[in-house]
């Protein structure tokens, strides 16, 4: 029976070419949207869920709160004996320590060679279930100067026999490979090459770590295992206090109040508010915008479907009223329309597969993935693919089959079926939802581009251009002047106009979260800022000003052992009326980052993109601190100058990777995700628009049929060719209108939301609802004046002949 309704429905469809072309590009359309963006959130849903002891695992992290802030920060770090108090409650399996090593440089054959490496404590192969190739998972970790690679990692440096092999960092650290693990999948949020055990840290390179103390050092991360029923909310409302029974007293001297907070693994991926600085971040929002998009996409794939069904009813009636004369009842007409329903669908998805294959490497870019054909084939997939097809069918086969196989018998067959309205405000209504969706995708495309746009030109309050930055993060060399006499031989380049070396650039922030007390203020009253090690040369090389004050200068000493320059935001931070009256003003910190004394301001300038506030910042002539050059160059080759400065850095710096960026460049990093949202956007509402195109074209197409008799009548009584394709096209046009006036304030009240998210932000210009409506107008006139103007010029004869 099934393989009967098939067939009947292929020759159906053979019949009605134009509608068939129309459905499976339109079906085509939607379902390479779907099941590229199921692909991507299939994916970031999927991250650290391989664990079989995921929902034991949490993620330890600190919240600060100080003085100065209404709100609470939170780090993925924690103090040192924060990890060593939770190994004490009941409820608690395991624990694990582990601290970035990305720093340590690999020293191969003569090469030194950055990898992303971690110190981690032995229970991390208790806690995660990240496969071990080779070793043991108890002992691998155990013993200092031992390090576990990924198998890439051992392809690379011993041809994949790298057991108990010796790997040398750092030109003197010399680490015995006692483990082997398994490429670390790609969705998991700790993504790293190599493990290096955390006694070799405790022993090697910072003995003075003390699991029971160092509270307000604030730079390891702990992850933690509960045993099976353990409660949850309890342990987490008894641990939530560690700091404050622990170093409750000393954090209160700082003006700081911190509590443990708890991050379940399966979230952190998504939805974390710490960063993570073991891997990647994703974005649950970014998740929900996508996911919006494919369905909408979809379902204007499937309006397209019903609009053109219920609009070829028409033609389909008397079929309808003869089977059911000759015996067939409601349910096997339904089957049979569901049936064709599903054989375009089915062909939608091969050629939507199809699309996929061109567009795939232009989605990966998009969205910064690296996806192939083969994860189409994945169970989750292949069982996605299936839901959709399904849902598809029903969505834009049910109402069609439902409404074609309850026609009346006699009515069709007396030709009344034409004449009726039944279906028409269906069509509108669906046409006009189309029409919404698109207008929203072309309005929210227009707003993220004027905020993008206005965040581009905006003044930073700095140089960007023509500055060249070279990292020299964990660069040593025995010559403990190497760096001043490096930046010096900089300097003396022909095409070098200015060189400084900090710690910090815009784009690239100094250490933050540094609490300070200001001369003043309470004792109790601390600041949060932002510390930079600078020298000299920092403000002359950004292009920075400086408001009141001098700034810092090498021959005086009270510079160089006291001197602190603030921005202006730190003046107002720390209570100050005027840049003026800061001068002269003591700064202290328990760190001692920032503690001096003010000998100048600078005016305001954009340290990161602005979707941030300028914060207070604290400007310390620190060279050891630093790692940065900045280079401002004069009108140079490009390929002349990076050349110029390898040379001398492998002068100076032998054996040590190269690496430069623009600082101009590396600024608009920061407004990545904008960019990104610009072309998502973009493409779908490209998408939206071609879909209801589509739809308008054979919407456009079977009215002018159904009212060939009336445009006959018309030519005879004197119309012309321009007042009847007006006619024809002025109810399409109308509804886009209509769509268009209703999609206005909902973009209004999101585009406002999101703009929110900025602290500087435009606002939202009417212009772009006319623009777009207009546009609106246009392209639908367009789309229809082919087949209005052709059927308002054809012969009236042939037109009154009609049947």
């Amino acid at each position: 029976m099934f393989r009967n309704y098939l067939k009947i429905a292929f020759r159906s469809l053979l019949k009605f070419k134009e509608f068939t072309a129309i459905n499976l590009l339109g079906l085509a359309l939607g379902l390479t949207a779907g099941l590229m963006i199921m692909m991507y959130v299939l994916d970031e849903l999927s991250y650290d869920q391989f664990h079989t002891r995921k929902d034991r695992i949490y993620r330890v992290e600190t919240a600060f709160h100080t003085g100065d802030e209404e709100g609470t920060g939170t780090n993925d770090a924690n103090g040192w004996g924060v990890g060593a108090a939770l190994k004490n409650f009941p409820e608690v399996e395991a624990v694990m320590y582990a601290r970035g090593a990305s720093g340590l440089l690999i020293n191969h054959d003569g090469k030194k060679i950055r990898q992303q490496m971690h110190f981690a404590t032995p229970e991390f192969f208790q806690i995660f279930s990240f496969e071990l190739l080779k070793g043991n998972t108890a002992k691998v970790l155990v013993e200092p100067y031992s390090i576990v690679i990924t198998e890439d990692m051992e392809k690379k440096y011993f041809d994949g026999n790298g057991l108990n092999k010796t790997l040398t960092v750092q030109d003197t650290l010399d680490l015995v490979v006692t483990g082997v693990m398994k490429n670390i999948p790609s969705n998991s949020h700790i993504q790293l090459d190599a493990l290096i055990s955390f006694s070799t840290f405790t022993t090697a390179i910072y003995p003075a770590f003390d699991f029971n103390g160092g509270w307000g050092n604030i730079n390891v991360r702990n992850y933690v295992l509960l045993k099976e029923g353990a409660d949850f909310q309890s342990f987490s409302k008894k641990a939530s206090d560690i700091y404050v029974q622990h170093a409750g007293e000393a954090l209160k001297n700082w003006g700081v109040e911190a509590r443990v907070h708890f991050a379940p693994l399966t979230d952190l991926y998504l939805t974390s508010k710490s960063g993570n600085g073991m891997g990647p971040v994703g974005s649950l929002d970014r998740v929900y915008l996508m996911s919006g998009i494919a369905l909408f996409v979809i379902l204007l794939a499937c309006i397209n479907f019903i609009n053109l069904s219920t609009a070829r009813s028409v033609y389909r009636a008397k079929e309808v009223g003869l089977r059911k004369v000759a015996g067939s009842n409601r349910f096997s007409l339904i089957k049979q329309f569901l049936s064709e329903s599903l054989l375009v669908t089915i062909c939608a998805v091969f050629v939507a597969l199809a699309f996929v294959g061109v567009l795939l490497p232009i989605f990966n870019s998009i969205i910064g993935k690296s996806y192939t054909m083969r994860a189409l084939l994945s169970p989750e997939m292949i069982g996605g693919a299936l839901v959709l097809i399904v849902a598809i069918t029903l969505l834009a086969g049910y109402y069609p089959a439902v409404l074609m196989s309850g026609l009346k018998p006699a009515e069709v067959l007396k030709g009344k079926m034409q004449t009726s309205s039944r279906g028409v405000r269906l069509r509108r209504t669906l046409v006009v939802f189309q029409f919404v969706i698109s207008a929203t995708l072309v309005l929210g495309t227009q707003v993220v581009i004027d905020q993008l746009r206005f965040m581009q030109q905006q003044d930073l309050g700095f140089a960007k251009d023509q500055i060249v930055v070279i990292n020299a993060a964990r660069v040593s060399s025995p010559n403990p002047d190497a760096h001043e006499t490096f930046k010096n031989e900089l300097k003396a380049l022909a095409f070098v106009e200015d060189v400084t070396f900090s710690n910090s650039l815009p784009g690239n922030p100094g250490w933050t979260g540094q609490v300070s007390f200001p001369e003043g203020r309470p004792a109790d009253e601390a600041v949060s800022v932002e510390y930079m090690a600078i020298d000299e040369n920092y403000l002359q090389t950004l292009g920075l000003t400086l408001l009141s004050g001098k700034d810092f200068s090498m021959v005086s000493e009270g510079d160089r052992q006291q001197g602190l320059l603030l921005n202006e935001t730190a003046v107002a931070a720390y209570g100050w009326e005027s840049p003026e009256q800061a001068i002269g003003k003591k700064i202290q910190s328990p760190s001692g980052y920032p503690a001096g004394q003010v000998i100048g301001v600078v005016k305001d300038y954009h340290q990161l993109g602005l979707q941030q506030n300028i914060g207070p910042m604290v400007m310390d002539l620190n060279p050891r601190a630093s790692y940065l050059y900045a280079v401002r160059y004069k009108a140079a080759n490009t390929a002349d100058l990076i050349q110029a400065l390898g040379e001398k850095w492998g002068t100076h710096f032998p054996g040590f990777e190269f690496n430069y960026f623009f600082l101009d460049q590396d600024f608009e990093k920061q407004y990545q995700a904008e960019q990104r949202l610009v072309i998502v956007f973009g493409i779908f509402s490209v998408v939206t628009i071609l879909i209801a195109v589509i739809g308008l074209l054979g919407l456009v197409s079977f009215m002018v049929v159904s009212r060939t008799k009336e445009i006959g009548v018309r030519k005879v009584l004197g119309a012309g060719v321009i007042h009847i394709a007006s006619i024809l096209s002025k109810e399409f046009v109308r509804l886009v209108v209509i769509a268009n006036l209703l999609a206005f304030p909902l973009v209004w009240y999101l585009a406002n939301e999101w703009l929110q998210n900025f602290a500087n932000r435009v606002s939202v210009s009417p212009w772009i609802f006319v623009i777009t409506l207009l546009a609106g107008v246009v392209i639908t006139f367009l789309s229809i004046s082919f087949q209005t103007v052709k059927a308002a010029m054809a012969d009236p004869v042939k037109s009154l002949r009609y049947e």
